[in-house]
């Protein structure tokens, strides 16, 4: 704990002072994933490109969630969703923290998130795109 108190310390100091990494890839050394995404079938092509299955091609987008967009891959991944900020994001991650009990497990960067039936899948995409894997409560 006081290793990464002092590595978050040291980066708002490189921050502040301008002589650092800009916001985004704070943000992303924080999150574990520099990878942000516009839409999901981006996130999609990564996935897919990071040795998973999705033939799922039908994005949808929830314009009334600020252009949340999701999509059903099936498989091993069964949905990803990508938001427009990393706030909408949290407000995702809230609503499965507050759901049911049997969750699936999920794995999410700075503004996307994927679910799958079980942690493995998700484990092969941190190897490859970076982000966390919350423990389920």
């Amino acid at each position: 704990m006081r290793h990464a108190t002092t590595t978050v310390l040291a980066l708002t100091t490189v921050v502040l002072t301008g002589c650092g990494p800009i916001t985004d890839e704070v943000t992303s050394m924080l999150t574990g994933s520099a990878t942000t995404y516009d839409d999901a079938l981006a996130l999609r092509e990564d996935i897919i490109a990071a040795g998973l299955q999705c033939p799922g091609t039908d994005q949808g987008v929830v314009p009334d969630e600020d252009g949340t967009a999701h999509l059903e891959c099936g498989y091993d991944i069964p949905a990803m969703a990508v938001t427009a900020t990393s706030e909408d994001l949290q407000e995702l991650l809230e609503l499965r923290d507050n759901s049911d009990p049997g969750m699936l497990p999920v794995l999410h960067g700075p503004n996307w998130m994927s679910v799958a039936r079980d942690e493995a899948p998700l484990q092969q995409l941190q190897d490859e795109l970076g982000g966390t894997i919350p423990s389920t409560p």
